[in-house]
């Protein structure tokens, strides 16, 4: 992260104009570069989290929309899931339900369920409760309350697991 102020005074919009235009220009530069296509997602990513910053979810989900992370070959699983998680996010703070569906798509559960991914299984499962309540799509929501119930790091939590089986009972009610 680039910093924001020195800590001189008032020129924190002086600096943070500079960030973002070294932002962009590091983006443009990295731009068609398998070498550095890493780079560049990791770019986008910050492009996205100042745009959002600055009230602009719209442009953000833009932003992170071109960025076609699955296909990348330089990047762990684990950071290609998070960056695919918020896209999803960002398409759902935007209401793009049908894109946001389509990128779910990108995830396959199986890897939710591997060791060290606890944390972005629920996260993932969570962010389809929000796509399946717009959808009113209780089984659906049944199911990924479910999800998040059973993974361990729930199940360690009472006030999680609770919740999460309260939630599948009542949607399946």
């Amino acid at each position: 992260p680039l910093p924001v102020s020195d800590g001189g005074g008032n020129d924190e919009p002086a600096n943070a104009k500079a960030r973002d235009a070294l932002v962009e220009e590091l983006r443009n530069i990295t731009d068609g570069k398998m070498y550095l296509e890493a780079e560049r997602a990791r770019l986008t990513r910050t492009v996205a989290i100042l745009k959002e910053g600055a009230g602009d979810a719209v442009g953000a989900a833009n932003v992170l929309q071109e960025v076609h992370v699955e296909t990348y070959g330089s990047i762990s699983k684990r950071e290609k899931i998070e960056f695919i998680l918020e896209q999803m996010r960002m398409r759902l703070l935007k209401k793009g339900y049908v894109r946001a569906h389509i990128v779910r798509g990108k995830i396959k559960r199986n890897v939710l369920d591997e060791e060290g991914m606890a944390e972005l299984k629920v996260r993932f499962y969570t962010l389809l409760t929000k796509y399946y309540k717009h959808e009113k799509d209780a089984m659906e929501l049944a199911k990924c309350y479910h999800a998040i119930y059973s993974t361990p790091s729930v199940q360690e939590e009472e006030s999680q697991w609770k919740e999460a089986l309260t939630n599948t009972v009542v949607f399946l009610c």
